[in-house]
């Protein structure tokens, strides 16, 4: 492990620590009894100083969880964080074998991924579109008839080329923003926070609705081949997500490892189908077929906005195309270099196999099923079983087909939790999306999106068609907020090569929009209307957390003072009766300070009597102030006590020892007032008041530490 970084501290903090060292300077540097460094080459305790001046230096092996690795620096080894207690280490075991291992951070640098490991990570979603984008094109046409079936061929013509033009603007992003250029951070860059939270807030829905989607459709690829599963859409749906959820908590490496076979087989799949059904169609001299429509589904006449409803279903297809540059920090090194050959390489894959499909189906006249009805085939099916009948290819097809959809997820269970990451950076996410976790993922911006799609499944029940319009607004809403943030970055720096990326990301930019507007006007009844209403709640939720840390940030003041000189306590220590608890409360107290007030509230005028004359008889040597409560109430009257000695002494802090049973089993709970648990949680929110919580363990008797008397001492207690 290399030495800790070099960091340069602001001005104003400088002179604020140097204040506060004065401060301290001033206050007589006390001995410490024991020296806080442990050694890792020793277990013993050894004895230092002159006679009357001795101190205990406490030496510790590696035994003990830490390698010492420089003076005054430790670094925590396995054992240190290993579970303790029998349930705690089986649950330990069972996580390990389940989920792996935990990554030491250095770690990191060897989870990054190759450019064959990053096209299965972060291209599954784009890849696996093409087995319903087809479908969907073809969804809107069937309703105006035979004569609007040809308009298929445009239609995907317009999309490859409009996926031509998102995946060069994305080339340009990856090398502007070589840590990470996704929509939300190119447009704050450039455009400012409100944009920059509208795109990450459609990113996150479009996320959500990746996996929602990529499930059901791969759930529809099973009921093609086994109509029977078609009641158990929803239960399978969501096995899938849990699966998913599973393989991103052990790793981004291992979710590669473990989703790269899937997706390369896909693409050998759907080559292999459109290859061997072109060559049959043109070695049989297979004449272009005529659509059979049913005429109860032509229910519309061809007009423009049945074609842009069309294109705009059909323009799902560069759904996750944009995961690539969200992902560069995900990529060996030299990270932006392998993040542009990946996406150019999804670019020529992605479009390929699309307008092969499409080529294929029109030719053949293939038509969609209703999705209701009990024999539901996919267009993919179809045409698997146009190429391969019924033999282990159309198995083949199907399988890897549904495979893909499912691990479509994947994309956005690697990119969600890294866009968390990022508005959680800049103070617009709550800070718990920064943690990295044992597995070295943001585990817990993976579990959200794993609960957000399962909800999304269960109230859709699964449905593709319900799904999808609410999927392609937020996508293109991102799309277009990255290509103006990009373009105002042209405009703004004026690089190397500004002209040519200025006219790649404009372009790009009214693409998308037109594409965005399209969708947002076509599909508003659909469902899209519902982003429009959901994404402005989320920035404003953003909104609301950025105000809240901002506020945290300027308003933090301390309540006590900060150097030990000007420090004047108070300890006030409820006890219940004198024993061994109270008096190792008293003790503790007594070590911090002189002023140490014992507070004894009871209700029964006999015990206040006995607790006075044994407060006698053990000496006084603390003040007691006893606080009858006839009616029978603690915590209220202890309260108000408090604020009365606190507005007696204003300039004093006040500091308040609780002693607390901890009982050995959960039941044990049960059968205690949890007092302290109580006043805890009262004081917790008194400005200025510090607890201090002194536990007390029931334990069997080998492992009881014992208060030992001293010959003649006060803490006698069997002299009472």
């Amino acid at each position: 492990m290399s030495g800790p970084a070099t960091v340069e501290l602001a001005d104003d903090e400088v002179a604020a620590l140097r204040e506060a060292g004065q401060a301290w300077s001033r206050v007589p540097r006390a001995r410490s009894h024991v020296d806080a460094a442990i050694d890792p080459d020793l277990d013993l305790l050894e004895k230092r100083g002159r006679p009357g001046q001795q101190y205990v230096r406490v030496m510790r092996s590696k035994s003990q969880g830490f390698e010492h690795k420089a003076p005054g620096w430790l670094e925590v080894t396995k054992r240190a964080t290993a579970p303790t207690g029998d349930f705690a280490r089986f649950r330990g075991r069972l996580r390990n074998a389940l989920l792996g291992t935990p990554l030491a951070t250095q770690q990191q640098a060897h989870e990054r991924l190759t450019k064959i490991k990053a096209l299965a990570v972060l291209s599954s979603d784009a890849l696996s579109s093409v087995a319903y984008a087809t479908e969907q094109i073809l969804f809107y046409l069937v309703l105006a008839g035979a004569t609007a079936y040809g308009f298929i061929l445009p239609i995907t013509g317009a999309i490859a080329l409009l996926l031509a033009i998102v995946v060069l603007s994305y080339r340009q992003t990856i090398k502007a923003y070589p840590k990470g250029g996704g929509s939300y951070i190119v447009a704050s860059d450039n455009l400012g926070h409100l944009a920059g939270l509208t795109a990450g807030c459609a990113l996150m829905t479009s996320y959500t609705l990746t996996v929602a989607v990529s499930v059901a459709a791969g759930t529809d690829n099973i009921i093609s081949a086994a109509p029977a599963a078609i009641p158990y859409r929803v239960p399978l749906c969501l096995v899938f997500i849990a699966l998913l959820l599973f393989g991103n908590l052990r790793g981004i490496r291992e979710s590669g490892s473990i989703f790269a076979a899937p997706t390369y087989l896909f693409i050998a799949s759907m080559f292999l189908m459109v290859i061997v059904a072109g060559f049959q169609i043109i070695t049989n001299h297979v004449p272009r077929t005529v659509p059979v429509i049913d005429p109860h589904r032509v229910t519309q006449t061809l007009g423009i906005f049945l074609l842009l409803r069309a294109f705009a279903s059909g323009a799902t297809a560069l759904t996750g195309v944009e995961a690539i540059s969200d992902g560069v920090p995900a990529f060996k090194p030299k990270e932006w270099v392998n993040a542009r050959i990946t996406i150019t390489t999804l670019g020529i894959i992605l479009g390929a196999m699309f307008v092969g499909i499409s080529l294929v189906t029109y030719w053949l006249g293939l038509v969609p099923d209703d999705p209701a009805s009990p024999h539901y085939q996919t267009v993919i099916s179809k045409v698997a079983t146009y190429a391969f009948h019924n033999g282990p290819l159309y198995f083949f097809v199907i399988v890897s087909t549904t495979a893909i959809l499912v691990l479509a997820g994947n994309t956005a269970f690697s990119d969600f939790p890294r866009l968390l990451f990022f508005m959680a950076r800049d103070d617009f996410a709550p800070h718990q999306f920064k943690r990295l976790g044992d597995r070295l993922s943001y585990s817990n911006g993976i579990i959200v999106l794993a609960v957000l799609s399962a909800l999304l499944v269960w109230g859709f029940n699964g449905n593709v068609n319900s799904l999808l319009p609410l999927y392609a607004v937020g996508v293109f809403t991102a799309f277009t907020m990255s290509q103006a943030g990009m373009v105002s970055r042209w405009l703004r720096l004026r690089e190397k090569g500004w002209r040519l990326g200025l006219v790649i990301n404009a372009t790009g930019t009214v693409i998308t929009a037109l594409v965005l507007l399209i969708n947002g006007v076509t599909r508003f009844k659909d469902g899209a209307g519902v982003i429009v209403i959901i994404v402005p709640i989320l920035v404003a939720a953003c909104f609301a957390v950025h105000r809240h840390y901002l506020e945290v940030s300027n308003t933090l003041t301390t309540e006590i003072a900060t150097s030990p000189d000007e420090l004047k306590l108070v300890a006030l220590v409820p006890i219940a009766d004198l024993n061994s608890l109270a008096l190792q409360s008293l003790a503790f107290a007594r070590s911090m300070t002189d002023n140490v007030i014992a507070v004894h509230i009871c209700d029964d005028e006999e015990h206040i009597a006995r607790m006075r004359a044994r407060w006698e008889v053990w000496g006084n040597h603390v003040p007691l102030e006893i606080v009858e409560s006839p009616y029978r109430t603690f915590v209220r009257p202890l309260l108000r006590y408090i604020d009365a000695i606190d507005s007696q002494r204003n300039d004093d802090t006040l500091i308040i020892v609780l002693p607390e049973l901890v009982a050995t089993r959960w039941w044990h709970q049960l059968l205690h007032n949890q007092t302290a648990l109580r006043l805890k949680a009262q004081l917790l929110f008194r400005p200025g008041t510090v607890v201090v919580n002194i536990p007390y363990h029931l334990q069997h008797a080998p492992h009881v530490r014992r208060i030992r008397r001293r010959a003649g001492g006060d803490n006698d207690i069997e002299a009472i």
